[in-house]
């Protein structure tokens, strides 16, 4: 396993140190930015180079992940008691008063932890927490307002670049650095990632390609041929980018053997469904199920279940099947949602069995209603969300208002005139989380 280090170099040398100390065997490269906002620039080349990413801090992480796709197993090195108290200490040596003090990032639990075991009682203290787009020079002003105003005696601060400006303005500042406990935990969290993901990575996946409108007449015979010589050249070039295995399974259908860490990629969401447009453009259409397994026999049985699905959608989405028999789809599109096709908890099972639908329709309906931010339905919309007919929804909502599972929301009328159009409230969120 090969770490890369995102942060600053100062910061990245304490972790490298403490890396190093705690497992002389590990390989460790540094990829330094001294800024929160540039540390993306580094993420590319790191993640090229290395199996997973050590970010020198919270921050660090939370812009990132906000502003890029990580690909490898990634952690950040978190800030602990110990920081502060190393920092209260040095406070000591220098005899500054433990209870005048701003203190950056750190959580106000470990803080308040911390007065208490020092046994200090909070007078002029002021915490900071952190917040998401919050530019360092933002804390640097904060820190300095607190010391002008003499309010604080000295700054205690997570960022490197902040200590920096701090004392070179003449400002009392102490850098919170990364402690071999933390940097320890951060290690076991990192192991630990790495072996999933490598498992999830040796599981194996299939994705059938079927050809839906492919009909051979005397009429059309060389043509198609000459159309199918055109497609098995895309598939071929598709199937090489994910280092898959395809075997022709008839005339009209595809399987492709690969492992599932190649099928999981956003890349790979992008390649699929520019492989069914370019085969569109044949005249072609082609439909694909994913499946991932532990064996190749389940992986292809997931495959098949997740084609029947794709099959039955008038607008061909590709969809996934994983080992957990969660379904996500249409992949690549802002309309995919996850949700199981089976479940075990028995609070779903009795809202199924005593509204009278399946309980894939009630975990459907919960991931909709999740993703909207709203259980509030007319049948149109449920009829959008189950992809059934306007009549289907408006017996489920029948069903679902017997059995006490939802209450009339409003009753809108159209400028039309008409009757009036019933908005429920579905309720399986209370009785979810009851």
């Amino acid at each position: 396993m090969k770490i890369g280090i995102i942060g600053p170099h100062e910061s990245c040398i304490m972790i490298k140190k403490s890396l190093h100390e705690i497992d002389s065997s590990l390989t460790v490269q540094i990829f330094a930015r001294e800024r929160v906002n540039t540390c993306g620039e580094v993420l590319e080349d790191c993640e090229s180079n290395c199996n997973v990413t050590m970010f020198t801090g919270c921050a660090i992480e939370s812009y990132v992940k906000q502003k890029y796709t990580l690909n490898n197993p990634y952690t950040s090195v978190e800030k602990s008691i110990i920081s502060v108290s190393g920092a209260f200490l040095e406070m000591q040596k220098k005899n500054m008063e433990l209870d005048a003090f701003s203190i950056d990032v750190v959580e106000n639990q470990v803080i308040e932890d911390l007065l208490d075991a020092f046994n200090i009682k909070a007078r002029n203290i002021y915490s900071s927490s952190f917040f998401p787009g919050m530019q360092e020079q933002e804390y640097v002003n904060w820190h300095i307002q607190l010391q002008l105003e003499e309010k604080t005696n000295v700054a205690l601060t997570s960022f490197v670049w902040v200590y920096h400006q701090l004392i070179q303005r003449g400002y009392k500042a102490i850098y919170l650095g990364p402690t071999r406990t933390m940097v320890r935990a951060a290690l076991e969290r990192l192991k630990n990632a790495y072996a999933l993901n490598q498992a999830e990575d040796a599981m194996v996946a299939v994705e059938i390609l079927q050809l839906t409108n492919y009909e051979r007449t005397i009429e059309n015979y060389y043509d198609l041929m000459k159309k199918k010589t055109d497609i098995e050249k895309e598939i071929i070039q598709y199937v090489k980018g994910i280092q898959g295995a395809i075997f022709p399974y008839s005339d009209k259908e595809y399987i492709v053997f690969c492992n599932a860490g190649s099928v999981r990629t956003f890349e790979n969401e992008f390649n699929i469904l520019h492989l069914q447009q370019n085969i569109k453009e044949v005249g072609i259409c082609m439909n694909a199920g994913i499946g991932i397994g532990v064996t190749a026999y389940k992986a292809e049985m997931n495959a098949r279940r997740a084609l029947k699905y794709t099959i039955k959608k008038e607008k061909k989405g590709i969809y996934l099947i994983d080992e957990e028999s969660k379904l996500s789809g249409p992949i690549g599109t802002k309309n995919k949602l996850t949700y199981e096709l089976i479940s075990s908890d028995p609070h779903i099972q009795k809202i199924a069995e005593q509204i009278g639908i399946s309980v894939q329709s009630v975990l459907k309906i919960m991931t909709v209603a999740q993703a909207r931010k709203s259980y509030i339905f007319d049948a149109n919309e449920l009829a959008d969300s189950l992809d059934i007919t306007v009549r289907s929804a408006h017996r489920i909502i029948h069903k679902i208002m017997n059995a006490g599972y939802g209450k009339v929301h409003s009753k809108e009328t159209s400028i039309s005139g008409g009757r009036p159009k019933t908005v429920v409230e579905i309720l399986f969120y209370k009785e979810y989380l009851e």
